[in-house]
């Protein structure tokens, strides 16, 4: 550019004929007048030199006699849009300036595209609320049984940011958890014993790339939401935004369970990854061969009282759904109760999928008691006398069912409450100490985009 620039500037002192030649040596035909300082003070071009001319003057006058001093400028971060808009009124080369009027470039038609910059990408992945079939989804139960699951997600994320490095320098970190990870490269990573739930998600991927990962959520750990798949998940779509080919919402889900549930060890089922990967209202299968989601399609009035009737409250107490879901199993070893409860719950899942689609919310939210009743046959660490006090006043304020999120022994309960008995319900929960959180639903499932880093 600075060759260019010589190319096509004189000074004040410099004459008609030196612009002349100035305007004759370059493709734009025109020249520009600079003071020492580097200030345009002027343009001249062909037709400049010309009328000069013809009124008498003469080629060895400076140049100052017949500059253009109203020439158009554009300052040098001018929008691509203002360039093009000058060019299409007629301009073929515009100044570009910096705030004190130094001449710093010059824009023709051949304005090129703007050069590739560093990218970030980012994704959010949605946690699930799980209204009946829980447990069902465990491969140990639908191995040799049929099983689903009814549930939902709702706009409450986990937020990733991943920013690609030139170096094989890798850092994640975990906001929720205050914790900061750091390998010198991928095989570092690999090597490393303990791994975290988000570095045994790298072990996966295995990025060819140093990078920075940075993790959020919008709620606490230990919510019983599926929190940790919903992480998982949308670390993952933060890697695949990076992808030529992408891997669809199936993929997704797999690559979520294998590592949660296999490389990190925590024990569970197969639900959260599916439901944070797909969004919205869904009836998944399981079975040996083969796992499927249905898309539950609601009418907007519908999703609307839904909303209006559910009540989501945090109890304030923290669970452990891996060590849940492990005691799960080991009750269940022998053919038992337990198992026949997880079939009395998928019975009661495909009632449910009934009631939701023929709009019959009253019949849905009472079928949250059947399940509740259920889910406590499951295992002992379920629920508790606190828990069972929290039920209780809930109902006897009004509510027509309700059941704890998850694995239970803590985290969110949900309920199911007709309009007019809200106050009293939200009151007779507020004096166990839990919290009412605000909540809508989502349809979106994870997404994922890329941005510029400047």
């Amino acid at each position: 550019m600075k060759q260019l620039l010589d190319l096509l500037t004189l000074g004040p002192q410099s004459t008609v004929m030196d612009a002349v030649t100035c305007i004759e040596a370059g493709k734009q035909k025109i020249a520009f007048v600079i003071e020492p300082d580097g200030r345009l003070v002027g343009v001249v071009v062909d037709g400049d030199v010309r009328r000069y001319l013809l009124s008498g003057g003469s080629t060895d006058a400076l140049v100052e006699h017949c500059m253009n001093r109203h020439f158009k400028s554009v300052r040098i971060d001018a929008p691509r849009e203002e360039l093009l808009k000058l060019f299409d009124l007629g301009y073929h080369a515009i100044p570009g300036v910096d705030e004190h009027g130094r001449l710093c470039d010059i824009y023709t038609r051949q304005l090129r595209a703007e050069p590739e910059v560093p990218i970030l990408t980012r994704a959010r992945a949605p946690v699930r609320m799980s209204f009946c079939g829980g447990g069902s989804d465990l491969t140990y139960f639908f191995v040799d049984h049929a099983a689903a699951v009814l549930n939902c997600t709702v706009a409450l994320y986990s937020h990733a940011t991943l920013l690609p490095r030139a170096d094989g320098v890798i850092n994640i970190y975990a906001e929720d958890l205050n914790q900061h990870e750091h390998y010198a490269d991928i095989q570092e990573l690999l090597q490393h014993e303990n791994k975290s739930l988000l570095s045994s998600v790298v072990s996966l991927i295995r990025p060819e790339h140093g990078f920075d990962l940075y993790l959020r959520s919008d709620f606490p750990v230990g919510s019983g939401l599926g929190g940790s798949s919903a992480a998982t998940t949308a670390v993952i779509a933060a890697f695949n935004e990076l992808r030529q080919d992408h891997w669809n919402a199936y993929e997704i889900a797999e690559l979520a369970f294998q590592a949660e549930r296999l490389c990190f060890g925590v024990s569970g089922g197969w639900q959260d990854q599916y439901a944070s990967a797909f969004g919205g209202f869904n009836l998944m299968e399981f079975e040996n061969q083969n796992n499927r989601v249905h898309p539950i399609r609601l009418e907007e009035s519908v999703r609307s009282e839904l909303e209006a009737c559910l009540l989501l409250c945090d109890t304030g107490v923290s669970h452990d759904s891996g060590n849940l879901h492990e005691q799960q199993r080991q009750e269940m070893q022998p053919m038992s109760s337990q198992s026949e409860s997880l079939k009395a719950s998928v019975s009661l899942c495909r009632r449910m999928h009934h009631y939701l689609i023929r709009s019959e919310l009253n019949r849905f939210g009472r079928c949250l008691h059947e399940i509740w009743m259920l889910k406590k046959q499951f295992s002992k660490g379920v629920s508790s006398t606190h828990f069972d006090g929290i039920y209780e006043a809930a109902l006897a304020a009004g509510a027509l069912g309700g059941k704890l999120l998850g694995a239970g022994g803590g985290g969110f309960f949900l309920f199911y409450v007709q309009p007019p008995s809200r106050r009293a319900v939200v009151q007779a929960l507020k004096a166990f100490g839990c919290t009412p959180t605000n909540f809508r639903f989502d349809f979106d499932g994870v997404t994922s985009w890329r941005t510029k880093t400047q």
